[in-house]
């Protein structure tokens, strides 16, 4: 069945933020005496689960809730609202322009109403169709309802639908709500993609996607 529509995680796959988000949580977790180490920001990488952040404060010498937390992360600011470097993957600009030229519809699936910021900054709002955030979800990913969301709000079924993922937290929710999903390896976190039906390094080789092979450039 030819795909109908295209669904893009924000964090890895639109732009490569993940690193830099973590570099704003150090910043947020250093003012309690908490240290980010590289294992924890690899067990944080595809992930938002508040326990996660509540097995991190543990660490401080005196007690510390998630809501004083996030107003230090508030007075920190972040990568999508402050971020001076953030841009889009290589390609990515291309292959959505030629995806629009095709009548193939758009969407994002993303996390936090944070990224809404970063695609109006990186002017890319109006080429989306459709938007979910995981504030219009009761589940995130790994469930599948936010992609089921993003489908049902197309007007479309799972299987018309391609997921781009990065991380095996997002490909597990793709593959769970029906979709095809393709792993996205262009991000400098590299993540375990082999779930995914396909594997793209670089958004400037769309076309050796067979789903995409007759996909002109626009």
């Amino acid at each position: 069945m030819p795909i109908r529509c295209v669904l893009f995680d924000f964090d890895g796959v639109i732009a490569d933020t993940e690193e830099r988000n973590a570099d704003y949580l150090a910043s947020a977790l250093a003012h309690f005496g908490v240290r980010l180490t590289e294992e924890d920001r690899s067990a944080l990488v595809g992930i938002n689960d508040p326990s996660l952040l509540e097995a991190l404060l543990k660490r401080a010498e005196t007690p510390v809730t998630l809501e004083q937390l996030q107003a230090e992360r508030t007075r920190h600011g972040n990568y999508y609202e402050n971020g001076a470097d953030l841009h889009t993957q290589p390609g990515l600009r291309e292959f959505l322009s030629a995806l629009r030229a095709q009548s193939i519809r758009t969407g994002v699936v993303s996390s936090t109403r944070s990224q809404l910021t970063a695609l109006d900054r990186l002017h890319l709002v109006s080429q989306f169709d459709v938007v979910v955030c995981g504030d219009m979800v009761t589940r995130r990913k790994p469930d599948p309802e936010p992609y089921l969301r993003a489908a049902q709000l197309l007007g479309l079924a799972p299987d018309d639908c391609l997921v781009i993922e990065d991380s095996p937290t997002g490909i597990r929710a793709g593959k769970a709500a029906g979709c095809t999903v393709l792993g996205y390896t262009g991000s400098s976190i590299r993540q375990d993609i082999s779930a995914a039906d396909f594997a793209l390094s670089d958004f400037h080789l769309y076309r050796q996607i067979p789903l995409f092979q007759n996909l002109s450039p626009f």
